[in-house]
């Protein structure tokens, strides 16, 4: 594949997200052959115009299998930026395998990513292509931070048990995200029984999911669903993204396709969560967190949230997405409590990592982070290709690849105390 014409091309460039991975590409220079891809043809030529793409522009839409296949052919990579994933991104994963492609998203749709798993991996082996999904905030902090605590435990001779992992965001003139991100949301809940019949067909191609270590017994609940967390003085409640569907799935395809034989001592028992600073704020995030759960849940209600996402989110959607003072004053914080045994003694290890603009800036800037890695890197892949989740694609890879770009970049798991 190094003889094609480019490296990568950026297809759905022209979106809200996808704007923002031109102009990391541009900014960072990183990746000197790569073009612009989709359906509005003045529209791509404005952007590449506007941030000096060097490969120029590729038409193409989801509706159309050729041009799509003929956009694969072209590059070494894909990074579809497409969403929402459950309805345009299949035929792009079809075209990259089809066309010799390696493909990567932003996807954090779980049904869409564990139906291409089951559908696609045996072809995308075949063809010795990547497909990776969710390579950037979905999920690469959660699945590649869970794997670095894992790390650090076995460097220091012993074995990770349990992660507790808690988000935080600091956003002090409020934030709206893109209307795009919301429509994935809701249609994600909407395909919950659609998930199920997939996971289940998953157990009886590959066998269940690893349970994880129990070298210290199960990770310790909390009394009830939101809580007090003391280390970090916020409240506290489930995340509901799709961080530990990420994970899960990373285990299965370690544990199960791959058969990577000392699998489980990477696989603590672990818990995602969110954290908020008031009760106010947990409070709306309880009512508007039940009212999205009950209405995504139905077609009428899935009408209605989409119609009016900014009345049922108390502003946190919209169609013009954040403003860019709001993409310039917010920041992601991401804590991580490990705890497991090394020579016999229980330890402790905590990691704390941070990012700008999670939604939009910063998201970008780790899938264009994971893209060079890959083309950089390609050759240490230790599997033909498949199917894969951040967590399971560098473990089999060269983890400590992508870390160091990260670190490079200002993203970094810093061990804030130790006692490994």
């Amino acid at each position: 594949r190094e003889s094609r014409e480019l490296d990568l091309v950026v297809f759905g460039a022209t979106g809200f997200t996808g704007t923002e991975v031109v102009k990391q590409l541009s900014r960072l220079g990183v990746v000197s052959r790569w073009a612009v891809g989709g359906r509005r043809h003045e529209a791509l030529d404005a952007l590449a115009k506007a941030w000096n793409v060097p490969g120029g522009t590729i038409v193409a839409d989801v509706s159309d299998e050729e041009a799509l296949k003929r956009m694969a052919r072209s590059t070494r990579l894909v990074l579809n930026a497409t969403g929402p994933y459950r309805f345009f991104g299949e035929a792009v994963v079809k075209a990259c395998i089809e066309g010799g492609a390696d493909y990567i998203d932003l996807c954090g749709e779980p049904e869409f990513m564990e139906r291409m798993l089951l559908q696609y991996h045996d072809a995308a082996a075949e063809a010795g292509v990547v497909i990776c999904h969710a390579c950037a905030f979905d999920s690469v902090p959660a699945d590649l931070g869970i794997w670095h605590c894992c790390q650090l435990f076995r460097e220091a001779g012993g074995q990770c048990a349990h992660v507790e992992m808690f988000h935080s965001i600091e956003a002090p003139l409020g934030y709206s995200g893109h209307i795009t991100t919301f429509q994935a949301a809701v249609h994600g809940v909407g395909s919950a029984r659609d998930l199920s019949k997939v996971r289940k067909q998953l157990e009886e191609k590959y066998g269940k999911i690893p349970k994880g270590s129990d070298i210290l017994g199960p990770l310790p609940k909390h009394a009830a669903a939101w809580f007090w967390e003391p280390r970090l003085g916020r409240y506290a409640v489930p995340f509901i993204g799709s961080d530990a569907s990420v994970v899960r799935s990373s285990r299965r395809t370690v544990a199960n396709i791959l058969k990577t034989s000392d699998a489980e001592t990477w696989m603590p028992q672990f818990g995602i969560y969110f954290t908020i600073q008031s009760k106010w704020s947990l409070f709306k995030m309880a009512a508007a967190g039940g009212c999205f759960q009950f209405l995504a849940a139905k077609g009428w209600g899935r009408n209605l949230l989409l119609r009016f996402p900014g009345f049922f989110t108390f502003g946190a959607f919209s169609e013009e997405g954040p403003s860019k003072e709001q993409m310039a004053n917010n920041k992601w914080s991401g804590d991580l409590f490990a705890a497991g045994v090394v020579g016999g003694d229980r330890k402790e290890l905590v990691l704390h990592a941070e990012l700008h603009d999670p939604g939009y800036i910063g998201t970008s800037l780790l899938f264009v982070l994971v893209a060079q890695t890959i083309l950089e890197d390609r050759g240490k892949f230790s599997a033909r290709g498949g199917v894969f989740t951040p967590g399971a694609f560098f473990h089999l890879f060269q983890p400590s690849s992508i870390l160091e770009r990260l670190i490079a970049h200002g993203v970094e798991f810093k061990v804030v105390r130790s006692d490994l």
